[in-house]
């Protein structure tokens, strides 16, 4: 299964795989993909992530929230499944604009 395909059923049909749509199951699951593909995804992600955001002390995967709801946001704030589907799609948003990215670098 290839990246694009992996993130497109995640921002479509993650609930058909993981139960109730969530982000950290969203999370789980793009982490679990990319350690499984063991191809220093998910390092090379952090790294961009943390560039996109400099000084800030979040684990990247707050800095998706804060992407996405503003500073502060954290997943204690997502309080409704509308949020939870928002931060799920900023999430792989954000993962295939850093694979666009990703690919284009030497």
């Amino acid at each position: 299964m290839s990246w694009e395909e992996f993130l497109w059923h995640m921002d479509h049909r993650l609930g058909m795989y993981v139960g109730r749509p969530r982000y950290d199951r969203a999370w789980s699951a793009l982490t679990g993909f990319a350690l499984a593909r063991g191809q220093g995804e998910l390092t090379a992600f952090q790294e961009w992530m943390s560039a996109r955001h400099r000084g800030s002390s979040l684990a990247f995967s707050s800095l998706v929230l804060a992407e996405t709801f503003g500073d502060g946001a954290t997943e204690d704030r997502l309080a409704s499944d509308a949020d939870q589907v928002l931060a799920v799609s900023k999430l792989c948003q954000l993962f295939r604009e850093f694979l666009k990215q990703h690919a284009r670098t030497p």
